[in-house]
């Protein structure tokens, strides 16, 4: 097929455009009359295809997750030229032998929890981990999530803190949140580990209490202890919050003072407040009479 030559002015506009050969397989991406090499696309097209198509599997995700979340919007409202138009020049699965992008976003809109208004990612089962998919814990009645060697975090699972002679579960950087681990509060001078929002619980992290204008932490059930959250102690009939050992303090939960026979539970540095005090005032005097000490006997 050839052009025969003639002076740019004299060439009519429609004799630029090569005659079509039904034989001859051309770029799909019209008006280009390359020939075509790959999907049915021009080097160049094709090119462009692959430079647009993250951002084109980016949008339709959105997309996607919006119309999860928000009724339809008007039928006025369309799709960026851009993007309709690229759609167009997209090989389909049939020719190519590969899947679209919308094809793709398809697949993605399936693997979000199936539970109304959830946009997490789905496990086993349709469902996100906070609603009950993926693996549970290998303990005999413990329904959390199971992480690493099968367990949940509060059985042996996941990753361990790096801190010498630590069980604790590992945060961010290797450590738990008591040996500097995880993100730390946002307020000035404050080591404290950070909880959502990116403060501590004393300087307003995580989530509050639902009763109305209570400013306190809530724990489980999504109230504070004084206002039923959390777990209850054991003992029949009593109904104030449960600590260490599944009892309130009254009955013997929590832990107790460091010092030997004394059955108070632990305030401050281990002890209870009476032998934490005396321990202070041992300590107190050996450091005036110069004595290096040793181990303060209470």
């Amino acid at each position: 097929m050839l052009l025969h030559r003639m002076p740019h002015s004299t060439l009519a506009p429609s004799a630029m455009v090569p005659a079509l050969d039904d034989a001859v397989s051309y770029c799909a991406a019209s008006p280009c009359y390359r020939f075509a090499k790959d999907s049915g696309l021009c080097l160049f097209h094709a090119a462009t295809i692959q430079q647009h198509a993250t951002s084109l599997c980016q949008y339709r995700l959105s997309s996607a997750i919006m119309s999860l979340q928000t009724p339809p919007l008007s039928s006025a409202i369309t799709t960026p030229r851009r993007y309709h138009d690229l759609t167009s020049y997209l090989p389909s699965q049939s020719s190519s032998g590969r899947s679209s992008p919308h094809s793709d976003i398809v697949r993605v809109s399936r693997k979000l929890c199936q539970v109304e208004q959830c946009t997490k990612r789905a496990k086993s089962g349709g469902l996100c981990i906070s609603h009950g998919g993926g693996k549970r814990c290998d303990v005999d009645g413990c329904v959390k999530s199971a992480k690493e060697r099968g367990f949940c975090i509060s059985h042996g699972g996941g990753k361990r803190c790096l801190g010498e002679r630590c069980n604790k579960s590992a945060l961010l950087g290797g450590f738990c949140a008591h040996h500097g681990g995880g993100r730390r509060c946002g307020h000035d001078g404050c080591t404290k580990y950070a909880l959502s929002g990116g403060f501590c619980i004393a300087h307003g992290g995580g989530k509050r209490c639902n009763f109305h204008a209570c400013p306190k932490s809530a724990v489980s059930g999504g109230y504070c202890v004084a206002h039923g959250g959390g777990h209850r102690c054991a003992t029949a009939g009593c109904m104030k919050g449960a600590v260490t050992g599944g009892l309130c303090i009254k009955h013997g939960g929590g832990k107790k003072c460091l010092q030997t026979a004394c059955r108070k539970n632990a305030r401050t540095k281990g002890y209870c407040f009476t032998h934490f005090k005396a321990m202070e005032a041992l300590v107190d005097g050996h450091e005036d009479e110069g004595d290096d000490g040793g181990v303060v006997e209470l």
